[in-house]
């Protein structure tokens, strides 16, 4: 990879282009009609940005355009399946234990650990990457594309050894929801992998209805392609790109209860700075850890503000909050608090597989994680005064070795 960055020619202008990546995509997909969700304006901008910020590598290049024209041939065949089957929408919108809490602050682990009751449906990786089904696979059927998960996740090891250290990823284990708002490209993804400022900035100014209503479709499309059991009664969805858009999913799925996450930001922000320099090293050599760091605070920021005001705006909502200490200390008493506050009833099998996911150690990673504020140019004064209505509205203990 090296190799090939040091001998192909660093220009992407004939890259990126919304209109071809339409047609490699239809073309690939043997389908070209697209549904009334968004799609094309954000992937111009998106577009835009990648060509004129993003200093990808040749082989980032090849990354992200991938990326998108996967994301489109998905999108058009999901376009298509509901098509022809109408009834996929005429499903009941689906009950959702939704955690909106800030990155790093364990929103991963209590994901993967309410995705183990049975009555939970969620995301696997696999199934996030390519949520469509493959022209002439059976309904119900995935193996061909657990494979390509299995691959997938087997092609990061190897480019990025370091990240699992950092975020372990598994192809049969629960994912965020974020790559589904991929399909109508307005999600965060993008400026968590790359250097796209101007596309994050329209990405905030716009409404994000549109993109929740046709992740609502998909879900259907998901349950009726993968009922599983039939046990299911509701979703599990992460993402800390939510945070930003309560109002939007609460008009969307108001069958949902919203788990806030809370940790300390003395280490989430090291943390978080740490992944996403992690990510943006797959696609760019010029990854400036000041410059990331800068972006994710003040977005981080602004998502907690955001979330504060979305919940006092709607006196509707349902919601909880967990902090991770309490998380990990009584693990059984917060778990009882989301499902009391969800008003849905927790198995003796759900909740003994929930609490075990929660107190099983973890196989660890032969790398370490390691990281410091200071390795971002930030300072613990810095944290503490943009994170002072944060930490003082929802009482948050300052972490041992936080630094």
């Amino acid at each position: 990879i090296k190799l090939y960055n040091a001998v192909v020619p660093g220009s992407s202008d004939k890259l990126f282009r919304a209109d071809r990546l339409l047609r490699q995509a239809q073309k690939q997909a043997g389908e070209t009609e697209l549904s009334d969700a968004p799609l094309m304006e954000p992937l111009g901008h998106l577009c835009k940005s990648l060509r004129q910020e993003a200093r990808l590598s040749p082989f980032g290049r090849i990354v992200q355009e991938t990326r998108l024209k996967g994301l489109i041939v998905n999108r058009l065949r999901l376009d298509a399946l509901m098509r022809k089957h109408p009834e996929i929408l005429e499903q009941p919108d689906p009950e959702v234990l939704l955690i909106a809490g800030l990155a790093r602050t364990g929103t991963t682990l209590l994901h993967r650990a309410l995705a183990k009751d049975p009555a939970a449906r969620a995301l696997p990786s696999w199934e996030a990457m390519n949520p469509a089904p493959h022209p002439g696979e059976a309904h119900g059927a995935f193996q061909k594309r657990l494979k390509q998960g299995r691959s997938a996740q087997a092609m990061v090891n190897w480019l990025a050894p370091d990240f699992a250290a950092v975020h372990p990823v598994s192809a049969e284990e629960p994912e965020e929801d974020l790559l589904l708002l991929d399909l109508a490209m307005m999600s965060q993804t993008p400026e968590a992998v790359t250097r796209v400022p101007s596309y994050s900035a329209w990405l905030e100014a716009e409404d994000h209805r549109p993109a929740y209503a046709y992740l609502r479709d998909v879900m259907k499309c998901l349950q009726w392609l993968r009922p599983g059991s039939g046990k299911s009664t509701h979703w599990v969805l992460k993402s800390p790109n939510h945070a930003e858009q309560i109002p939007a999913i609460l008009d969307i799925f108001p069958k949902t209860t919203i788990i806030r996450t809370h940790r300390d930001p003395m280490k989430t922000m090291a943390s978080c700075a740490s992944l996403m320099c992690h990510t943006y090293s797959l696609s760019t050599d010029d990854v400036d850890p000041e410059e990331i760091a800068r972006h994710w605070l003040r977005k981080s920021v602004r998502m907690a503000r955001i979330a504060l005001d979305g919940m006092a705006a709607r006196p509707d909502r349902k919601v909880v909050d967990v902090h991770y200490a309490d998380l990990m200390r009584e693990p059984a008493e917060e778990i009882r608090k989301i499902y009391e506050t969800h008003g849905a009833p927790l198995s003796c099998a759900g909740k003994a597989a929930v609490e075990s996911a929660i107190t099983t150690p973890r196989s660890k990673s032969t790398r370490r994680h390691t990281y410091a504020l200071s390795d971002f140019g930030l300072t613990a004064n810095e944290i503490e005064t943009a994170f002072a209505e944060y930490i003082t509205h929802y009482n948050i203990s300052p972490e041992q070795g936080a630094s």
